[in-house]
């Protein structure tokens, strides 16, 4: 999972030691409803395909990211990018059920959209109230994108806000309804050392 900012192009490393390494203060283990749960490191791939400029975002859980250009049908897809990353799935603690989130690419803070955008006005309302706005950007396939349920981003909410440090934070994390992938690059991901412990 990455976390998008407006620069740099790094591994948000504090992200996942919040959530599965260190020990946390906000709620007790036992009261926590949601844990992440295979947890996998490897590299967000970015292809172009030569002839459609088609763009496309995946997953690969490999220790070196696969650089060649390859043929797929008619189609001949060159890999621009490759970031290392990881992926989890969440666990709910009272059922047992695991949710998958293979399909999340990074989380977009706010402050990395254009000052006259309707994410950029609502995330710095939001942040008066020590709530920080977030956008989950889901990766792009062949068919495009579509933004992640409900459902699966009210689960991340969750599972976020009980792992804060500081009294009074939040997080909010809104699905892509405004069509941000569109408008960012992968090049802005970076680490975002605040997520889970913000001031």
């Amino acid at each position: 999972m990455r976390t998008f900012h407006c620069t740099g192009f790094q591994l948000s490393r504090s992200l996942l030691q919040e959530s599965v390494v260190r020990p946390l203060k906000r709620t007790a283990k036992r009261d926590r409803r949601y844990e992440m749960v295979n947890v996998r490191p490897g590299y967000l791939m970015i292809e172009l395909e030569n002839h459609t400029l088609a763009r496309r975002c995946y997953f690969v859980a490999e220790r070196t990211p696969p650089l060649e250009e390859y043929r797929e049908g008619n189609q001949f897809w060159k890999p621009q990018q490759a970031a290392q990353t990881f992926q989890f799935d969440v666990r709910d603690t009272q059922t047992g059920a695991v949710v998958p989130f293979g399909e999340l690419a990074g989380l977009l803070y706010y402050a990395c959209c254009a000052k006259d955008s309707t994410v950029y006005q609502m995330g710095d309302l939001a942040h008066d109230q020590r709530v920080s706005l977030y956008v989950a950007i889901t990766t792009e396939g062949e068919e495009g994108h579509a933004p992640m349920p409900l459902e699966k981003v009210r689960v991340l909410n969750t599972l976020f806000n009980e792992r804060l440090t500081s009294p009074g934070k939040k997080v909010l994390i809104l699905p892509d309804l405004f069509g941000l992938h569109r408008k960012i690059t992968y090049e802005q991901i970076a680490v975002d050392f605040g997520l889970t412990s913000m001031e």
